[in-house]
C-alpha cells in the first residue's frame, strides 16, 4: 500500500508539474524589471530579421543569443520611451499620422484594390462568356439616349423579346444582324463595366441595369458561359477564293477553290499527311511552309468563322470546310494549353490588369468609400467658382482673386462630421503640377474636385486602417517604435555630441601621421609584349634617344602611342607603373625594364608630388567625423549601461535551445 501510494503521489506531482509547465511560446527568455520577453515574441522578431522562419531555423544558438542581447536593449529603449510619454509628444504624433496617411494610401491601393482585383481578374479569365446586347450611342443627346434605353429595358423585363428589341433599336450595326451577339470573350478583352456585368449574370438572363461604357448604353443578355480553353495550337490549309492564287497551278483543270479544298480534305481523311499537303497546297505562305502550323493562339485572335470552328474541335480532330473572308480552310487541332496556376500567370496578368481594369476598380473602391463616409458634394459651390467668364487661374496670386476670396470658406465636401472648404481644395490643387497656371473652368475644376475627393477619402480610410487591418497595424507599430528609438538616439546621443576644437587639435597632434596626402606622380611609359624589344628600347635610351620619341614610335599599349606614352598624374600607389615611377629619384629619370600586364615596360618620371602630412585644417573633416563617431559610441554605451543598471535584465539563455522546436504534446 505504501509503495502504491508513493507511486500515485509521484505520478500526481509529475502530472501537476507538466500541467503547470509553460507553453512553448510562453517560455521566458529574459526579464527586465518585470517586463518579460517570451520565446514566442523572440521567434517572431528573429524570423522577421532573418527573412523568415525557415531561414531562422538554420541559425546557431550563438546567433540567437546575440540577437536576444540586442533585442532586450531594444525593448528597454522602448520601455524608456513609454516612461518619457513619447506617445503624447505632438511632433511624434504628427509624424506618425503623416506616415500612416502616405503609407496607408499605398497599402490600400495594393492590398484592397490591386491584390483582390488581380485575383478576381485571374478567376474570371478562367471562364469565357458569350453576350448579346442592345446598344444606344450617347450622342448627340446622352440624357435622351439613357431615357430611351431604360424604356427598352423596362419593356424586356415586362416580356418583350430581347431579339426584337435588338432589331428594332440597337445602334451596333456589327451585332444587330446576329441578335446582338458580340461573341465569346474573357476578362481583359472588353471594357470593364461590360465584363463585370456579364460575369455577374447567370446564363439566359438579362443584366438588370443599364451598363454605361465609352461606346454608349447597353442592355446585356448572357447567352452562354463555359470553362475557357486557354490557348490552342492548330494547323490549317487555306485555299483562297480569288482567281489569282499562289497555288493555282496545283488545281486540276477547271477545279474551283471549293472543289480543291474538298479534294484536299478527302485526301487527308483517306490517310494523306496533313503537313505535306499544307506545304504543297496552302495559300497561307507563313504557316504553309511549317506544315500549316499556326502556333498557339487565344480566342478572338482569329477571324470569327475560323475561331468558332477551331474552339469546337477536340485534339487531333479535323474540321469541316470553313469559309472566312480569306478563303476556305481545313483545320486540325494539335494541342490545348491549360490555364496556368495563379502564381505562374501573375506577372502576365498584372500588366494587363493595370491597363484594362485598375482605373475602373480604383474608382469603384472610391465610390464605396463615399457611401461608407456619407460623402456629400456641394455642386452649387462648384457652379459659383466656375461661373466667372475666365475662371480662377491657379497662379501664386490666385488668393487675390475676388471670386476665390469671397468663396474660400464655403463648404465643398462633407464626410460624416468633417467638412472641407474651397480653400482646402485649392491648397491640394497647388500641389498638383497638372493644375498649375491653368484656368479652372468647370470641366477642369470638376476633375480637380474628383481628384481631391479621392485623396481625402483614401486619406481618411488610411487613418482608420490601423483599427481594421492587423497587418497594417503591425506595420505602423514597427514604424512607431522606429521613430521612438530615433527620438531616444537624438535626445541621448546625437544632440549631446559637442565638437571640442581643443580636443580635436589634441587628437590631431597625437595622430597626425594618420592624416596623409598621398604622393602623386606624372609619368610616361614605353610598353611592348616582347622582352627582346624592350631591351633594345632601353639601350637606345642609354645611348641618348629621347623617351617621348621612342614611346610615340614603339609603345604598344592601346591608345598611348598618340600620347607619347603619357599616363599623366596618378596616385603613387595607383598601379605597378605609378609605384615604379614614384620610386625614381629625379624628374626625367627612367626605370630599367620590368615585367607587367603580360609584357614589358620602362617608365619615366615627369614630375612628382611628394607624400605629406595634412594640415590641421585639411584633416578637420576626418577629425570631426572620427570624434563624432567615438563620442556617439561613448554616449550610446553610457545610455545602454544606464538602462541595464536601472532595469537589471536577467537572461535564460538555456531556453534558446527550444527556439523553433516543435512543442511537445
Amino acid at each position: 500500500m505504501r509503495v502504491g501510494l508513493k507511486l500515485l503521489i509521484t505520478a500526481l506531482v509529475t502530472l501537476i508539474m507538466l500541467s503547470c509547465a509553460p507553453k512553448h511560446s510562453e517560455i521566458v527568455l529574459a526579464d527586465f524589471d518585470g517586463n518579460l520577453i517570451t520565446l514566442g515574441e523572440f521567434e517572431k522578431a528573429y524570423a522577421k530579421n532573418a527573412g523568415g522562419v525557415e531561414a531562422a531555423k538554420e541559425d546557431s544558438l550563438q546567433e540567437y543569443q546575440k540577437f536576444l542581447d540586442l533585442y532586450v536593449i531594444y525593448k528597454m529603449k522602448l520601455r524608456d520611451a513609454f516612461v518619457r510619454d513619447y506617445k503624447n509628444d505632438e511632433d511624434l504624433i504628427n509624424e506618425l499620422n503623416d506616415y500612416k496617411e502616405k503609407v496607408g494610401i499605398s497599402y490600400i491601393e495594393e492590398k484592397q484594390i490591386v491584390v483582390p482585383g488581380l485575383k478576381r481578374f485571374y478567376d474570371q479569365r478562367s471562364e469565357e462568356v458569350r453576350v448579346s446586347h442592345v446598344m444606344l450611342k450617347k450622342q448627340p443627346n446622352p440624357e435622351e439616349s439613357l431615357e430611351k434605353i431604360e424604356g427598352i429595358l423596362d419593356s424586356i423585363k415586362q416580356g418583350a423579346s430581347f431579339e426584337d428589341m435588338v432589331i428594332k433599336y440597337s445602334e451596333d450595326n456589327f451585332s444587330k444582324t446576329t441578335g446582338g451577339d458580340i461573341y465569346w470573350f474573357t476578362a481583359g478583352q472588353i471594357v470593364p463595366a461590360f465584363e463585370y456585368a456579364a460575369y455577374e449574370t447567370p446564363v439566359g438572363e438579362i443584366y438588370p441595369k443599364i451598363v454605361e461604357t465609352k461606346f454608349g448604353y447597353h442592355i446585356l443578355k448572357i447567352t452562354d458561359k463555359e470553362k475557357r480553353r486557354y490557348k490552342l495550337r492548330a494547323k490549317h490549309i487555306l485555299v483562297k477564293v480569288e482567281e489569282v492564287r499562289r497555288n493555282v497551278a496545283d488545281a486540276l483543270p477547271g477545279e474551283k477553290p471549293l472543289d480543291k479544298i474538298t479534294r484536299i480534305r478527302e485526301e487527308i481523311v483517306a490517310g494523306a499527311d496533313f503537313d505535306s499537303l499544307a506545304r504543297k497546297y496552302s495559300d497561307d505562305p507563313g504557316s504553309g511552309a511549317k506544315g500549316g502550323d499556326l502556333g498557339f493562339f487565344e480566342r478572338r485572335q482569329m477571324v470569327k468563322p475560323f475561331d468558332e470552328a477551331v474552339f469546337d474541335l477536340e485534339i487531333g480532330e479535323l474540321s469541316e470546310i470553313v469559309k472566312s473572308r480569306f478563303g476556305f480552310h481545313i483545320i486540325q487541332l494539335v494541342e490545348v494549353m491549360e490555364y496556368p496556376p495563379y502564381e505562374d500567370e501573375l506577372e502576365t496578368i498584372r500588366e494587363m490588369y493595370k491597363k484594362s481594369r485598375y482605373d475602373y476598380d480604383y474608382d469603384r473602391y472610391v465610390e464605396s468609400l463615399k457611401y461608407g463616409f456619407q460623402y456629400k458634394l456641394n455642386d452649387d459651390v462648384i457652379d459659383i467658382i466656375s461661373s466667372d467668364k475666365n475662371g480662377i487661374t491657379l497662379t501664386p496670386e490666385y488668393r487675390n482673386d475676388s471670386l476665390y476670396s469671397s468663396n474660400k470658406d464655403k463648404v465643398l465636401i462633407t464626410l460624416n462630421n468633417d467638412s472641407y472648404n474651397i480653400a482646402d481644395l485649392f491648397t491640394y490643387l497647388e500641389t498638383q503640377p497638372k493644375y498649375e497656371n491653368k484656368e479652372l473652368k468647370k470641366s477642369l475644376l470638376t476633375k480637380g474636385v474628383k481628384d481631391y475627393s479621392k485623396n481625402i477619402l483614401l486619406s481618411k480610410k488610411a487613418l482608420e486602417l490601423e483599427t481594421t487591418d492587423s497587418e497594417f497595424a503591425s506595420l505602423m507599430n514597427d514604424y512607431q517604435n522606429g521613430i521612438y528609438i530615433f527620438k531616444l538616439q537624438e535626445d541621448e546621443i546625437w544632440n549631446r555630441v559637442q565638437i571640442d576644437s581643443a580636443k580635436l587639435r589634441e587628437n590631431y597632434n597625437k595622430s597626425k601621421n594618420d592624416f596623409v596626402v598621398k604622393g602623386k606622380v606624372n609619368f610616361s611609359e614605353i610598353y611592348t609584349k616582347e622582352e627582346d624589344s624592350i631591351n633594345v628600347y632601353y639601350q637606345k635610351l642609354l645611348d641618348g634617344s629621347t623617351f617621348d620619341t621612342l614611346a610615340s614610335t614603339y609603345t604598344e599599349r592601346n591608345g598611348f602611342k598618340a600620347k607619347s606614352g603619357l599616363h599623366g598624374l596618378k596616385d603613387a600607389d595607383d598601379s605597378e607603373l605609378s609605384k615604379r615611377a614614384y620610386s625614381l629619384s629625379n624628374d626625367g629619370d627612367f626605370s630599367e625594364p620590368f615585367e607587367v600586364d603580360g609584357g614589358w615596360a620602362i617608365v619615366k618620371r615627369n614630375n612628382k608630388i611628394a607624400e605629406r602630412i595634412k594640415t590641421f585644417e585639411e584633416a578637420l573633416p576626418e577629425l570631426s567625423s572620427s570624434f563624432q563617431e567615438s563620442e556617439s559610441k561613448r554616449l550610446e554605451d553610457k545610455y545602454i549601461n544606464g538602462l541595464k543598471d536601472f532595469y537589471n535584465p536577467e537572461y535564460n539563455y538555456d531556453e534558446l535551445e527550444n527556439a523553433y522546436q516543435p512543442e511537445e504534446k
